[in-house]
């Protein structure tokens, strides 16, 4: 079923190319930089459709999760292309952002990771229902990006971004330097038992203090992992997009979101049928972190294990992180705390958090 999947996925992304491109199209080399094993980067595809999201109407619904502050980056973005804001690529984007559970939060970046330096959908990643859901099927999709395609080429959106080069150089630079020396890939991977393919901080200076974790599966089961993420503030015209402690808590949280969401969906028939434990969920949780059972399930989970990591790194920022998601809501700290520690001590026999999942998500049938 799958395989004749992508042969139709394959089919359909010819006959659009047809249709709709005159001419081939590239976009500008990627700007990034690899720093212990994170690749650090502005990437064009997600620029794009920010730029795209910050002329539609998006900021008048989901004002949240735009940039609020006023930088040179933005004028300049502003005044470059909003000469194009009746594009029809705006209207679609409209017409599907504005709908709930569309083609917003983390859709617009994560359906442009889809895509490559051509903006034709990839062909070496396996077919998303997320994405394919929030753009309205695969019709609709490749129509999306095609349009895209045609703004970015009418626009001179590489011109754009060539022309801003330096800018985001500087924001990638100071981005390593706050990071600072700690080897997290080493440190997950290790807690987890899994090696990925990839890790990715992709910087949006349009977005606003939001963090969206994206993730593709590639035919081998390894994942490309993003961490798409606007700044924290504007100093000096420039975004700041976190110290040092916040830096290494989206990190840890983030990248251990595509380890931890597909186990939870594979042992989903082990957990689902109590479901009538997210009642018990402090009002706090269920109002800022998590709406639904699943996703208390991997929120609780992940921001544990980031309380756990804290600890092994000292008590004092064990203690801090500890706090923190206490103050969230996260009311099954202590005993999944216990049962990492449990874990960690018997590697030996349980090699990968998978080993030992059935063994986590008794916490919560508990």
């Amino acid at each position: 079923m799958r395989k004749i999947y992508i042969i139709t996925l394959a089919l359909i992304i010819l006959s659009a190319t047809t249709l709709y491109a005159d001419e081939p199209y590239n976009l500008p080399d990627e700007i990034s930089r690899v720093h212990n094993q994170i690749r650090i980067a502005v990437i064009p595809q997600v620029e794009l459709i920010s730029i795209v999201q910050l002329i539609s109407s998006y900021p008048t619904v989901f004002d949240f999760l735009m940039v609020q502050d006023t930088s040179q980056y933005k004028n300049d973005v502003l005044e470059y292309f909003k000469p194009y804001k009746d594009h029809p690529i705006i209207k679609m984007f409209d017409r599907l952002s504005l709908q709930p559970r569309m083609l917003n939060f983390s859709a617009p970046s994560n359906v442009m990771l889809y895509t490559d330096n051509s903006l034709q959908l990839r062909t070496d990643i396996l077919p998303d229902e997320f994405v394919l859901s929030r753009t309205g099927g695969l019709d609709s999709l490749i129509v999306f990006i095609t349009l895209l395609k045609d703004f970015a080429n009418v626009s001179s959106f590489n011109n754009f971004y060539i022309a801003h080069k330096n800018y985001y150089e500087k924001i990638i630079e100071n981005t390593i330097r706050t990071i600072g020396g700690t080897d997290y890939i080493t440190e997950l991977e290790t807690f987890y038992g899994v090696q990925q393919q990839s890790y990715t901080i992709n910087l949006v200076s349009l977005y606003g203090h939001v963090g969206f974790g994206n993730s593709l599966l590639l035919s081998d089961n390894k994942r490309e992992i993003y961490n798409t993420m606007g700044p924290q503030r504007i100093e000096n015209n420039i975004p700041v997009f976190g110290d040092e402690r916040y830096l290494k808590y989206i990190i840890r949280h983030e990248f251990s979101h595509p380890f931890v969401n597909p186990l939870t969906e594979k042992y989903w028939e082990y957990i689902k049928d109590y479901s009538c434990r997210f009642d018990e969920i402090p009002d706090v949780a269920r109002r800022e972190i998590c709406g639904e059972w699943e996703e208390c399930i991997n929120e609780f989970i992940i921001r544990a294990i980031t309380v756990h990591l804290a600890y092994l790194e000292s008590e004092d920022a064990g203690i801090r992180e500890y706090e923190y998601e206490t103050s969230r809501g996260v009311s099954s700290l202590d005993p999944l705390l216990k049962i990492f520690r449990e874990y960690a001590a018997n590697r030996s026999e349980y090699p990968t958090l998978e080993s030992y999942y059935t063994t986590i998500l008794d916490v919560f049938k508990n």
